[in-house]
């Protein structure tokens, strides 16, 4: 049986080619800084954290293009790479968030309409999307949005519990001298990642009910676009066993003489 392996195309464009440079840059700063709050151990605004670990998403971006090659399109790791650089670097890093109350917010609707298109993304790539129905496309980039937004709550829980983070806010002190965090921050959150989830679902229901791109139509193509084995791939023969047992095996006639 002869066995054929795929690999990737890997050719880098120049729009690729430039968020690689900018993503690069962008890592080295965070993990620049990363270095300056270890060494010095000034963090006054609780940052250790999070400045490693959006290096480490910085990184991704040439990662995917290493694994997956042309398969990750140029739109998703620009769309990726901006949406980390206004709600991680600026937000969070370089401290919008606190300099302006409404930011985290905005960033946290923005995020949950980014984890509706993530959903769209996985509907494109594990499943046929022309045979999908309009409401299976709804339920699962609802789920997988709000499923963002539970594990970007939990992992700031975790950061907040066992790393001295501040993510959920700063803990404040109740009549009888316990400290406890307020959870009323999360629940906004989840309200405005909700809200952002919403809009996506508009935009998609205007798409499909007016039968016009709105945009949408372009970031489907975009997702569902790339080499597969339906359209122009070709799947490896198996051997047929039943047609070599026929013809190996002896005419009934010629058997019965």
């Amino acid at each position: 049986m002869a066995f054929s392996i795929k690999t990737a195309n890997r050719k880098v464009t120049p729009l690729r080619l430039g968020v690689f440079i900018f993503a690069g840059l962008a890592a080295c700063f965070t993990l620049s800084y990363f270095l300056y709050i270890v060494i010095s151990g000034n963090d006054p605004y609780n940052r250790m954290m999070t400045t490693l670990l959006v290096t480490v998403m910085y990184l991704l971006p040439i990662l995917a293009h290493l694994l997956f090659g042309d398969k990750v399109s140029d739109f998703v790791l620009t769309f990726y790479t901006g949406f980390l650089t206004v709600a991680s670097l600026l937000g969070q890093v370089l401290r919008f968030n606190t300099h302006f109350p409404w930011y985290d917010k905005f960033c946290h609707f923005s995020f949950g309409y980014v984890g509706a298109l993530a959903g769209l993304f996985v509907m494109c790539k594990l499943a046929d999307y022309k045979t999908a129905k309009p409401a299976l496309v709804i339920i699962v980039t609802f789920s997988v949005s709000m499923m963002c937004a539970a594990c970007w709550e939990v992992m700031e829980y975790l950061s907040s519990r066992f790393l001295g983070q501040t993510a959920q806010g700063v803990p404040q002190e109740t009549t009888d001298g316990k400290f406890i965090v307020d959870i009323t921050d999360s629940m906004l959150d989840i309200i405005a990642n909700l809200g952002g989830a919403a809009l996506f679902l508009l935009h998609y229901a205007l798409h499909k009910i007016t039968k016009r791109s709105l945009l949408i139509g372009a970031v489907i193509k975009d997702f569902c676009s790339g080499p597969s084995r339906k359209d122009g791939g070709a799947e490896p023969k198996e051997d047929a066993p039943d047609a070599e047992t026929k013809e190996d095996a002896p005419d009934e006639n010629t058997a019965q003489n």
